[in-house]
């Protein structure tokens, strides 16, 4: 039985699938807690009084501008990360779509060969295989377009928190 060098099994594909989904995910609630920290840093500046020294309110103001930039330097690095699963899954999906063009030639050929077969028997055997082909694209078109939103909604929310940071920091 001849097998097709670099096949991957459909487990294989869920489980990529499922660790970019679980990687993002993990990196979007790491990136949330950044977002709340900068949000409070600037409730926290905006209620001080600083009734006190003009000294004393400059460098509460120093410091805490200061943690608003680390929070905002790892907000920045934590997006990256996310981005580079972005593009994993990215890559992912543009696997899935190669391997289901190279399968739907294999419908296309299997097809042909049903066409010039003579007896029934052999026919009705190369469409089950057809039938074989057409649902793996069925799935890898299914795992692309997983992908794909999962990508996208991870992008949304990732605007949503950049959105929210900018906001916190009255940019």
């Amino acid at each position: 039985m001849r097998r097709r060098q670099g096949a991957i099994s459909r487990t294989e594909v869920s489980d990529t699938l499922e660790q970019h989904r679980d990687d993002a995910q993990e990196k979007t609630d790491q990136i949330e807690e950044t977002v709340y920290d900068t949000e409070t840093e600037r409730q926290v500046l905006e209620g001080l009084e600083l009734s006190g020294t003009a000294e004393g309110g400059e460098q509460v103001e120093m410091d805490i501008e200061q943690a608003q930039d680390a929070s905002l330097s790892e907000f920045e690095a934590e997006s990256g990360e996310l981005e580079q699963i972005h593009a994993e899954t990215q890559e992912f999906q543009e696997d899935m779509h190669e391997r289901s063009d190279a399968s739907s030639a294999d419908v296309e050929r299997v097809a042909d060969g049903v066409n010039q077969l003579n007896r029934d028997s052999a026919k009705s055997q190369l469409e089950r295989a057809k039938d074989s082909i057409q649902e793996d694209i069925d799935f890898l078109d299914d795992y692309e377009r997983r992908g794909q939103e999962a990508r996208e909604e991870s992008e949304r929310i990732n605007e949503e928190q950049r959105s929210r940071i900018e906001s916190a920091r009255g940019s």
